[in-house]
């Protein structure tokens, strides 16, 4: 009897610390109609999954495949080409140390520090996943050495979860700390967690900071190089906040959004990267690009 009070006690109090839900008003507008401005070289990304912007090399991008032959990070323009290095297209880095279940999201800091997340969970059956933590490689660089850190969601015990809710697609850093955003597949919801970027050997300790309504499924997040604003992509919506100074409330204060119609055969919206400070670069799985300008998002309630 008193391991079945402590056991409910326990189960009551995880309960109540469960985040609150923020939910937003989306702007009663029609969708941004969303045509391609380049294509992605599907030989070398079969899938775009996640993109990043390079903080020390203007108009480049880092771009990752959920699959492929061997676990790379390919450096790409806004335009769809490879930048140059000494005359010749540079197409390509491998992560030495990597293996790749399901990339799904790349994120860095404006010091070069990088994380590809290997944390896809289509049906939440994985009970770790892994982020690789790199430096940002330099130009015309063909591999660079990778650390792998491994982690666990502390709040599912049940593989498969039945409901569905521990995928993820979404990463970013900020104040030196990695936070991922969860897809979940019955719901609309997204869970917050913040993890520190542990020291050789240790597994990471996500902690579950917030919820939000999304209004569909997280696919990619990325964070101004200003460090401002926090733009979320769903499938069919684009969310900007304004970040407070301090703290993890980053769905509350002031933001724009807006619901998005990409064409039929590139539906599925995956990668989401400052190109400026005004500007949105999306990629979709199927390869495409397009230029998504702020001035377009509606103000959110």
């Amino acid at each position: 009897m008193r391991a079945t009070l402590a056991a409910i006690l326990m189960g009551s109090s995880l309960a109540a610390a469960e985040p609150a839900v923020v939910t937003r008003a989306a702007p009663k507008a029609p969708p941004v109609e969303l045509k391609p401005s380049a294509s992605l070289p599907k030989s070398v990304l079969p899938e775009c999954s996640g993109l990043w912007a390079s903080p020390s090399m203007p108009g480049v991008f880092w771009a990752v495949s959920d699959h492929g032959p061997k676990p790379r990070l390919l450096p790409v323009r806004a335009d769809g080409s490879f930048p140059e290095h000494q005359g010749a297209a540079w197409t390509g880095v491998e992560v030495s140390g990597a293996m790749r279940s399901d990339w799904e999201a790349v994120a860095g800091e404006p010091g070069g520090r990088m994380v590809v997340a290997d944390v896809g969970n289509n049906l939440s059956l994985r009970k770790e996943l892994q982020l690789y933590v790199l430096q940002e490689p330099a130009r015309g660089a063909s591999a660079v050495e990778a650390r792998r850190i491994a982690f666990s969601w502390p709040d599912q015990s049940v593989f498969p979860d039945p409901e569905l809710a521990h995928d993820c697609e979404a990463a970013f850093f900020r104040g030196g700390r990695l936070y991922l955003l969860t897809k979940h597949r019955r719901d609309t919801l997204t869970d917050l967690w913040k993890l520190e970027i542990p020291a050789a050997g240790a597994k990471a300790q996500p902690v579950k900071v917030g919820r939000f309504d999304a209004l569909g499924m997280v696919t990619d997040a990325s964070v101004s190089p200003d460090g401002t604003k926090l733009a979320v992509l769903t499938y069919r919506f684009i969310w900007v906040f304004d970040l407070p100074a301090e703290g993890d409330d980053l769905f509350s204060g002031r933001a724009a959004g807006a619901a998005l119609s990409p064409p039929l055969l590139s539906w599925q919206l995956e990668g989401c990267a400052w190109a400026d400070a005004a500007t949105l670069l999306i990629a979709s799985e199927q390869g495409d690009l397009f230029r998504l300008p702020l001035a377009k998002l509606g103000a959110v309630k």
